[in-house]
């Protein structure tokens, strides 16, 4: 976890240097749509509630019905999730994801596709947890009906 935060912040450090005033005044969009972020900010919305919220509950019940956490990155010791360490993990993932889209850091913001793809990606992100949140609940339903 700590080589993760360190990254993570070296990451945000060095795209820090390399975007100043000046450059958010000359690469200011003219013609960008208020739809296309408004889209893609919502889909951003999206994947974060699926992780932060969905996934985290139904990971929560599915281990209350005696499920063991299969992410190792996410488990301690006995297989039960490190609760710190799942909701740490996941909010700073979201801070990322808003911080790149946002600062536009990988310099997409003359493309005009630079949206969309953006959306792309938090579509998937949302719908990857929201199917990993129904198998937690499948999870936990078999458990409960086992019992």
């Amino acid at each position: 976890m700590r080589w993760i935060s360190l990254g993570l912040l070296a990451a945000l450090a060095a795209s820090a240097q390399n975007i100043g005033a000046q450059d958010f005044i000359e690469r200011a969009p003219k013609q960008h749509s208020s739809k296309r972020k408004l889209i893609r900010r919502l889909t951003l919305v999206a994947a974060c509630a699926g992780s932060l919220a969905f996934d985290t509950l139904t990971t929560r019940r599915a281990v209350g019905a005696g499920a063991v956490e299969g992410n190792a990155l996410l488990a301690g010791a006995q297989g039960n999730p490190a609760w710190g360490r799942v909701i740490g993990i996941k909010a700073g993932f979201c801070g990322a994801a808003a911080l790149l889209e946002e600062t536009q850091t990988f310099k997409m913001r003359r493309s005009p596709n630079s949206d969309w793809s953006w959306t792309a990606v938090n579509a998937g992100t949302a719908s990857i947890y929201t199917w990993t949140g129904f198998h937690n609940l499948s999870v936990a339903a078999s458990l409960d009906s086992h019992k």
